[in-house]
C-alpha cells in the first residue's frame, strides 16, 4: 500500500502548495465551469499526474513490485509477468502506473463537484445542507477511485480493497486537516 499512496500524498501536498502560490498558472483554467466549477482546473489534472507518476517511478524503483504490492503472477492479464520486464521497459511500467493512480485521483473528484454545482454550492465552499455528507464525498471521492485501480492491479480481495480505501480515506482526512491548520487549504 505504502508504494502506491506515499507518492499521491507527497504530490497532492505539493499540489496544495502550488495551488496556494499560483504556480502553473497558465493552467489554472477551469476543465469546465458549468459543471463542475472553477476550482476543477487542468492545472490539476496535469500536475497530478505528472507528478504523481514521476514519485511513484521514483519511490517505487528501488523496491519493485515488493513495495508497490503490484501482482506479478501469470494468471494477472493487466500487469503481465513483470519478471520479463528489465530496463526502461520496467521504468516507463513504473511511471505509467503511477500516472493511473494520478489520473484516477484527479477523475474521482469531479461526480461530486457535479453534484455540488448541481446543488447551488459554490467551488471551494462547505455544503449548509448535508454538510456531513459532502464533507465525506470530499474526503473519500478520491481514495474511492484509487482504492479501485489499486485493487484491478492488485487483484484485490473486497476485504483488502476496503482496508486500501479507509486507509487511503484516513490519510485524505489527516494531510488535509494539517494542510487546513497550515493555512495551505481555506477549508477543511
Amino acid at each position: 500500500m505504502i508504494g502506491a499512496l506515499l507518492p499521491l500524498i507527497v504530490t497532492n501536498v505539493a499540489h496544495m502548495v502550488l495551488v496556494k502560490r499560483n504556480g502553473w498558472a497558465g493552467l489554472s483554467i477551469p476543465i469546465h465551469v458549468g459543471a463542475f466549477g472553477a476550482n476543477k482546473t487542468w492545472r490539476g489534472v496535469v500536475f497530478v499526474s505528472i507528478v504523481n507518476a514521476v514519485l511513484f517511478g521514483l519511490i517505487n524503483f528501488p523496491g519493485g513490485v515488493l513495495l508497490s504490492h503490484l501482482n506479478d503472477s501469470a494468471n494477472d492479464a493487466i500487469l503481465k509477468d513483470l519478471s520479463t520486464m528489465h530496463g526502461w521497459e520496467d521504468i516507463v511500467f513504473k511511471f505509467f502506473i503511477g500516472w493511473v493512480y494520478g489520473m484516477a485521483y484527479v477523475l474521482f473528484e469531479l461526480p461530486n463537484s457535479w453534484l455540488k454545482r448541481r446543488m447551488g454550492i459554490a467551488p471551494g465552499a462547505s455544503a449548509t445542507r448535508g454538510a456531513f455528507v459532502f464533507t465525506l464525498l470530499d474526503k473519500t471521492d478520491s481514495a474511492l477511485g484509487v482504492s479501485l485501480v489499486f485493487c484491478v492491479l492488485r487483484d484485490f480481495s473486497w476485504g483488502d480493497t476496503a482496508l486500501f480505501f479507509i486507509t487511503a480515506s484516513g490519510l485524505h482526512f489527516l494531510f488535509s486537516w494539517i494542510l487546513y491548520l497550515r493555512k495551505i487549504k481555506k477549508a477543511f
